[in-house]
């Protein structure tokens, strides 16, 4: 069975950070490592590619140089007031990464962020065309600890699901959660990471788009301290597999 109306967009996995961005970044190689073991979305992009999903949409480069999960205009996203727009000057404990730079933020627009949506973008428009619908799965992970810990206490899901107010029906989420409890795991909606990715074109505005974000606990698959696979890596493959296969079928009975 494939999901041609399907489309995965998996934003963090990359650790590409060329030399001309990298010596943008204040942090000495130490610190920039243990800065990537916490943000990057290690093997996301094999965590979620599977044969009857063929449509990927990977993020060429690390957030540290470009965040092309981001609303392209600062003064929509949230993020950015911490310094973590599209292009990043603080790290995720608010200590600086780099000086902001006007002219090196048009630069990464330009090369890396509007070429990125522009392929999302066509991805989501031929699916449309095509079938009439199109169901976006966007893939992340998630440290197994809090990076900054919130009032109170709550123990980390071992799947989030992230969901969209337009974008993503009450009826996915809990299907995928109920998939997530069948299968073992503990599941959550928007916790600790809420919202899934819709093209700007589409963006609440066209209800044929569906997004849903699925967001794996590293500790199923990752050994956290140094990005590498855990045992476990193969198993949570197959959650996840089924997981997206669950968002297609309630997508594809719409």
């Amino acid at each position: 069975m494939e999901y041609g109306f399907a489309v995965v967009h998996v934003p963090h996995a990359s650790a590409v950070i060329p030399e001309k961005y990298r010596k943008t970044i204040l942090l000495d190689e130490k610190q920039l490592r243990r800065e990537m073991c916490r943000m990057t979305d290690a093997f996301c992009d094999e965590l979620y590619d599977f044969a009857e999903f063929p449509v990927h949409i990977v993020a060429s480069h690390s957030r540290f140089v470009c965040d092309v999960e981001r609303f392209r205009d600062d003064s929509m996203e949230p993020c950015a007031k911490m310094g973590q727009g599209l292009m990043y000057t603080r790290t995720a404990f608010g200590r600086r990464l780099r000086m902001y730079d006007e002219e090196l933020r048009d630069m990464i627009v330009k090369e890396i962020y509007d070429p990125h949506h522009e392929r999302l973008t066509a991805a989501v428009g031929e699916a449309l065309e095509r079938h009439g619908k199109c169901l976006i799965i966007d893939g992340h992970s998630f440290n197994s600890d809090t990076l900054k810990k919130p009032a109170g206490f709550f123990s980390r899901p071992d799947f989030d699901i992230g969901t969209d107010s337009f974008h993503t029906p009450d009826g996915l989420a809990a299907a995928m959660c109920d998939k997530v409890k069948e299968l073992g795991y503990k599941p959550k909606v928007d916790t600790p990471y809420a919202g899934a990715i819709t093209p700007m074109k589409f963006y609440r505005k066209d209800s044929r788009v569906v997004s849903v974000m699925i967001e794996t606990n590293r500790k199923l698959y990752l050994n956290e301290s140094d990005m590498t696979k855990s045992g476990g890596f193969e198993k949570t493959r197959e959650v996840c597999r089924e997981l997206m296969r669950c968002a297609a079928e309630y997508v594809r009975n719409m």
